[in-house]
């Protein structure tokens, strides 16, 4: 993919359906074909994470709802990966925070 313009790529909001302005589509990062935008809607205010892929000669895309800033974007889209097993410990510490809460909430019922 040559040097993409996002402002056509992603010309829209998908929320609103507003235009975006000139600069509210930024370049987050790049790897191989992907290239990861970062847009903020300035009539609804919303902003969303696009990856745009360049595949057998076309282009796809995904986008995200998200509450990051664009200088949030950035930071996160150069650290390292999330290992599985600390995806299994966050998994964990939700669940068993979850049953506490359950049970304090319940208890309160009773």
């Amino acid at each position: 993919m040559d040097n993409p313009n996002p402002q056509k790529m992603m010309a829209h909001c998908p929320l609103c359906q507003a235009a975006y302005s000139e600069n509210a589509v930024r370049l987050v990062g790049e790897k191989g074909s992907a290239r990861l935008f970062h847009c903020t809607c300035a009539t609804c205010g919303h902003a969303v994470l696009a990856v745009v892929i360049e595949v057998a000669g076309g282009i796809s895309s995904i986008g995200l709802v998200t509450d990051l800033e664009v200088q949030d974007a950035v930071r996160f889209a150069n650290l390292p990966p999330i290992s599985s097993d600390e995806c299994i410990s966050a998994h964990k510490a939700l669940e068993e925070g979850s049953r506490r809460l359950c049970g304090r909430l319940l208890d309160k019922k009773a």
